[in-house]
């Protein structure tokens, strides 16, 4: 699948059975928590995160979260080891990054560096609406750091996360733990959460993406064209955005550095 990013042609390997969406916008009939927001059109904000100190605390404690799981896997790493050399000691070892990864795609919310009703209170803030880490589809209450190599698909393909029904009615953030730049954030293309679904083709769950195999359906196609960006968050921001908004994709093209984010849903009270 051809698509643009950062007015770059890329091309997406995605394998799997696919049709087209059925009419209508999904977003029309569910709960937009980006409703009554100067960004509600675009359907992402990058905007000030928490206090410097905050940031700070959060981001270290991530950090040693990933470097607990490595110490798991058998490595000795030190306490103050930079995590954005990840690549450097798992390099291509697909056992061991997939140990680092089931450690890391879920951890429950005492495992927080920070209360989480710090977090919740901020993007409440941010939306103009209470919300909370509790879905109310399956009552999870979790958070989860994604860890992208340089130059290795370790990225989930373009997709909508309401491709499946229980990340319905939420809303995503992303927050810069390390290694998040320019060429390795997180991409979305804007205004695509208002998209008919008429107007995507997505594969069955378990698609197959540059040989790897995904829970959720993969954007197989698009009667408009594709124009991804990366917002960018700086250290001391947070991307929050609409999770019906195409996104993913997202090739760490740093040269030399792991990107590794903070992922987190949240659902109105």
């Amino acid at each position: 699948m051809k698509a643009r990013l950062n007015q770059q042609e890329v091309d997406y390997r995605i394998e799997g059975t696919s049709s087209p969406g059925e009419a209508g916008v999904q977003l029309a009939a569910d709960t937009d928590l980006t409703a009554g927001n100067a960004w509600a059109t675009a359907g992402y904000v990058v905007a000030p995160w928490l206090t410097k100190n905050e940031n700070e605390l959060l981001r270290n404690g991530l950090a040693e979260l990933v470097r607990a799981a490595l110490r798991n896997t058998g490595l000795e790493i030190a306490a103050d080891w930079d995590v954005t050399n990840y690549h450097r000691v798992v390099g291509t070892d697909a056992a061991r990054h997939l140990a680092v990864v089931n450690q890391t795609k879920e951890f429950p919310l005492t495992a927080l560096p920070l209360p989480v009703t710090v977090l919740e209170a901020r993007v409440s803030e941010l939306c103009g609406r209470k919300v909370r880490v509790h879905n109310p589809a399956n009552g999870q209450q979790a958070f989860h750091l994604r860890i992208v190599r340089p130059q290795i698909t370790d990225n989930n393909p373009p997709h909508r996360d309401t491709w499946l029904d229980r990340l319905r009615h939420g809303l995503n953030i992303y927050f810069p733990v390390a290694g998040s730049t320019a060429d390795s954030s997180l991409p979305l293309v804007p205004g695509s959460h208002w998209w008919p679904e008429s107007q995507t083709s997505r594969t069955q769950a378990g698609a197959v993406y540059n040989g790897n195999q995904y829970s959720v359906p993969a954007l197989a196609s698009a009667t408009t064209p594709l124009e991804f960006i990366r917002p960018n968050p700086g250290p001391d921001e947070v991307l929050l955005f609409s999770p019906y908004l195409l996104h993913g994709g997202a090739v760490n093209l740093n040269p030399d550095q792991t990107r590794i984010s903070l992922e987190m849903r949240f659902w109105a009270v």
